[in-house]
């Protein structure tokens, strides 16, 4: 089986490297890729790499106010972008698809990794946590309704990303 062809994931991050990296496993802990930032990126390119070390997607922020990220699937077809909403207290984040249109939503707590992913209708479609594994440095995705892997592992990653990106500002 691929990457994306599981409905449960266990994501780990790479701690003390030079690049964003996230170890993307099945349920058995077996690797299946990774998600590795590009080295130096200042735009935020991260690409999904398989287990045979094919690239299979990437993902491309965009320098803004706005942290915006441009979900590419491995045909180069853009497939959707995550947005955060500007200036709020609460971090508050969607998905739209290549005409604009807001098809998903970010619920919870992004920076403690305990949020779930709703379309319009209100209907959770995955769900974020570190409670889902007691492991320290990993949490677990879980998707419904044979969503698509792809999509929701690039919101969760992209998610990742921009808080790292916040954290290391908010540190310096």
């Amino acid at each position: 089986m691929g990457l994306f062809d599981y409905s449960s994931y266990l994501v780990e991050e790479k701690l003390l490297t030079p690049r964003y990296t996230l170890i993307i496993k099945n349920e058995k802990g077996e690797e299946l890729g990774k998600a590795v930032s590009k080295f130096l990126s200042f735009r935020g390119k991260i690409e999904f790499i398989d287990s045979q070390g094919q690239k299979v997607g990437f993902i491309e922020g965009k320098l803004s106010a706005r942290p915006t990220f441009k979900i590419v699937d491995r045909h180069q077809k853009h497939i959707a972008t995550v947005k955060e909403k500007m200036l709020t207290i609460r971090s508050e984040w969607w998905v739209e698809d290549p005409e604009g249109e807001k098809i998903l939503f970010v619920k919870g707590d992004v920076w403690g990794l305990e949020y779930k992913i709703e379309d319009k209708s209100g209907l959770v479609v995955a769900e974020v946590s570190k409670k889902f594994w007691s492991i320290r440095d990993h949490f677990g995705v879980k998707i419904k309704y044979d969503f698509n892997p792809f999509l929701v592992l690039s919101i969760v990653v992209a998610l990742g990303f921009q808080n790292q990106r916040a954290s290391a500002a908010a540190a310096s």
